[in-house]
């Protein structure tokens, strides 16, 4: 897929953006006005179809918690000729219902939108069996589907009405807390191209999800220790948007990759396939299967060094080295 990246300078805006899942709630209740076939389902999480529920009740299905149950009626629903939206904690929907949804869903290739509550790190302190640093691995397996990764509350609108036009089956990683204000660039244009929020000639930091707040402020620190960083986000990781990538790292010595999930599948691992042997060097920070402390959502990311501590501390060791070198 060819796609251009955008270059909007990027506006800080003045008040804290809503939560994922209070913009998609009202984002959800819209497109349900708008679309008669349009009916959602939930597993005993109602908070992304309060909308729904108050305008249209008979627009929403709760199938309690069974993950695998929900997966199931969604795609006889679209079987019949509806186009569900399914929401649940990433977790469980990723795990408990993974065999439905590769043969009910992505083998046939049905229009069924799946929201993933709390992806990554986003439950923090309830451990590992509410993390899901798995789930961009796993549903990037799965045949047909498009896989997105927001980086604020207005991404995931821009992420939602996009899937939502463009038919088959797509899943969408979703925060579970309050995401750090963004520039209103992180959300303009087509989500499936990578946007640059801030340009610089030393190294480019290319990030998807939470931790592109993280990237925008390592390259703040950067500044001050005399590195000139640009910072791209990744909305969109499959199909991956090779072309546009390729073309914001032709001009910069390094490229440092930035992702709240696992290597294989993820954002560095398409990037790294991407750019080849004949690309820049290559820093790819990603989580991995060390056992979490019970911390918070900001001190996993520190654990896993995916934070703006780690980012800083990979540029500056490489440019340490390189300078050695020389």
């Amino acid at each position: 897929m060819t796609t251009t990246p955008l270059t909007t300078p990027p506006t800080t805006p003045t008040t804290p953006p809503p939560t994922m899942r209070t913009a998609l709630a009202a984002a959800l209740a819209d497109a349900v006005d708008a679309d008669p076939a349009l009916i959602t389902l939930g597993a005993d999480g109602q908070a992304l179809f309060q909308g729904v529920m108050a305008r249209h009740p008979r627009r929403y299905v709760d199938v309690g918690i069974a993950e695998a149950n929900l997966v199931g009626v969604a795609a006889g629903l679209a079987r019949s000729g509806l186009r569900p939206v399914a929401a649940a904690m990433a977790p469980f929907l990723v795990r408990r219902a993974y065999e439905q949804l590769r043969l009910d869903v992505c083998v046939p290739a049905l229009p069924v939108v799946l929201l993933g509550v709390g992806g990554g790190l986003g439950y923090g302190p309830l451990g590992p069996t509410h993390h899901a640093t798995d789930d961009i691995t796993l549903m990037s397996a799965l045949p047909h589907m498009s896989v997105h990764c927001p980086a604020d509350a207005a991404d995931a609108v821009s992420v939602l009405r996009s899937v939502l036009s463009s038919g088959g089956p797509a899943y969408v990683r979703l925060s579970a807390r309050q995401d750090p204000p963004l520039p209103v660039a992180a959300s303009v244009g087509d989500p499936g191209a990578p946007r640059l929020l801030r340009d610089g000639d030393d190294v480019l930091l290319l990030a998807t999800g939470r931790c592109v707040a993280e990237a925008l402020a390592a390259a703040d620190a950067l500044a001050a220790d005399g590195v000139d960083a640009a910072v791209a986000s990744v909305t969109t990781l499959h199909p991956f948007p090779g072309d546009a990538v390729r073309a914001l790292t032709r001009r910069r010595a390094l490229v440092v990759t930035a992702a709240e999930s696992l290597g294989p599948g993820g954002l560095g691992d398409r990037t790294a396939l991407t750019l080849g042997r004949d690309g820049p060097p290559l820093v790819r920070l990603e989580t991995d299967h060390r056992y979490p402390p019970v911390a918070s959502h900001e001190d996993l990311l520190h654990f896993y060094g995916v934070d703006s501590r780690g980012i800083r501390s990979a540029v500056l060791g490489r440019f340490t080295r390189n300078t050695r070198k020389a």
